[in-house]
């Protein structure tokens, strides 16, 4: 049987709500989504621009590299095994500490775990809740340990020694798989080994210290003034509903191809007009017919062209309604089986406008292309 007085304290802790756990799980979906309107969460470019770890950004001033990347994950698989982890051990340690402790711990540990990995892994960014949730786990297991005495025994060892194979197994995941930072892992767990040993859990029927919600107040502004000051320094892709369903079908992939094949399109546009153009020149109706195909290929990848900024966004609108042109053009040739002087005219008209969109695309890119990673060729 079960002691009253036991029984007491499972239902006093276990009816209290994990409010903050659920607020950061819609946080961290919150940034994924931002993200994979920016060109995804696998996009470098648009993981440094939302605050991943990057020593030499930390070094230059960016102190809120420290804090973002507890909520930023890259690819989805990412963001799903950590959000699976947290709705789990989340809950625990938040009925058990409290809302405005379980801040704390939460905050800290991730903290911890960014700044494990700056020390230990300088050379490449990082970001994730694993440490934060590594802390958790630290938590439970020192908790069990120290209030073993004064809590049921079966509780105590589910809460402390019982999530013990749980660490050893995920370090040595950890360890096992190059990719992922175990420094973060590590530096996460001990954090939250010693913040357990010095914070008290809040006991049925006690009401939070007023130390507490300060320090709980304090590091919720601290959050949120290292988003702000992300969306103040963004200099990233910019937002667009079509960068969406590439950006969530980046599962597996731990690397982003969306400035290649932005320009892989903008390229792709350019050989099949070019190439139009000359057949119609030339007047050999057989081998326009073979450019529609092209031409229709072309007009697709636009269609689904990334989206990295306003002005290129226009660029390529321009560039898409000079394709829907020149491919309807070609059609009116094919029906008529030879070139006449109307078309030849609505190919110069079509080139004129083909040259002033590319005239504008060679601007955007010298004014804004070495920030996405594009450049002009130097001339032959």
């Amino acid at each position: 049987m079960t002691p009253e007085d036991h029984l007491e304290f499972l239902n006093a802790v276990w009816t209290r709500r994990p409010t903050f756990t659920y607020v950061f799980f819609a946080l961290n979906i919150v940034v994924f989504v931002l993200m994979a309107l920016a060109g995804g969460s696998t996009n470098e470019l648009t993981l440094m621009a939302f605050g991943v770890k990057s020593n030499p950004e930390i070094v230059h001033g960016q102190w809120w590299r420290f804090v973002t990347p507890i909520f930023i994950h890259i690819g989805m698989l990412h963001l799903i095994f950590n959000s699976y982890a947290l709705w789990i051990v989340g809950p625990q340690v938040e009925k058990l500490y409290g809302g405005a402790r379980f801040v704390i711990l939460y905050v800290l540990t991730g903290v911890a775990g960014v700044y494990g990995s700056y020390f230990y892994h300088p050379n490449t960014i990082s970001a994730g809740a694993s440490g934060a949730i590594f802390g958790l786990f630290g938590v439970l297991l020192v908790f069990g340990l120290r209030y073993r005495s004064s809590i049921p025994p079966f509780f105590a060892r589910a809460v402390g020694t019982g999530v013990l194979p749980v660490i050893v197994l995920n370090l040595i995941i950890g360890f096992s798989i190059p990719a992922i930072d175990n420094s973060a892992h590590i530096s996460g767990l001990l954090m939250g080994a010693i913040l357990a040993g010095v914070v008290p859990y809040q006991k049925p029927g006690a009401e939070t210290h007023r130390a507490f919600e300060a320090v709980q107040i304090a590091l919720l502004a601290l959050v949120a003034v290292c988003f702000f000051q992300v969306g103040t320094h963004y200099d990233g892709p910019g937002l667009s509903v079509r960068n969406l369903g590439r950006s969530f079908t980046q599962i597996l992939s731990t690397s982003s191809s969306t400035t290649g094949e932005f320009i892989e399109a903008i390229n792709t546009a350019q050989k099949t007009f070019e190439d139009s153009a000359h057949e119609i020149e030339s007047g050999n109706a057989a081998n326009i017919a073979r450019t529609r195909a092209g031409i229709s290929k072309s007009i697709d990848q636009l269609r689904k062209i990334p989206s990295l900024a306003a002005n290129s966004d226009r660029v390529v609108a321009d560039l898409l309604r000079v394709m829907r042109d020149q491919y309807e053009l070609v059609q009116d040739i094919e029906r008529s089986g030879t070139v006449t002087l109307a078309q030849s005219q609505r190919l110069k008209e079509n080139s004129a406008r083909y040259e002033m969109v590319m005239g504008a695309f060679s601007k955007w890119v010298d004014a804004e292309g070495k920030k996405y990673g594009i450049q002009r060729e130097p001339p032959q």
